[in-house]
């Protein structure tokens, strides 16, 4: 429990810590290097992520316009052929 909030517990101290680092509100509840390796994992992919969960500080218009750009490469994908490949069967 060392670095953990003893008052709610370890599983609402983890819920806290990625939701928390999801949104990047500044509030820390238990310390990440107390986790286990699979429950440090799940703030850390968080902040990667780049404060993406709605209502967060940093989610805005870049988040929309990266996963608008995110999904037309993936859509692009789908399709099976992009500009490139097209222009050269001409």
């Amino acid at each position: 429990m060392e670095g953990k909030e003893t008052r709610f517990g370890t599983a609402l101290s983890s819920l806290w810590a990625v939701w928390t680092t999801g949104t990047s509100n500044g509030s820390v509840n238990a310390m990440h290097d107390s986790f286990t390796p699979l429950g440090g994992m799940m703030p850390l992919f968080m902040i990667q992520l780049g404060e993406i969960l709605p209502g967060g500080v940093g989610s805005g218009l870049y988040g929309i316009v990266l996963y608008a750009i995110l999904a037309m490469f993936v859509a692009g994908l789908m399709v099976g052929r992009n500009a490139r490949v097209s222009r050269q069967e001409d």
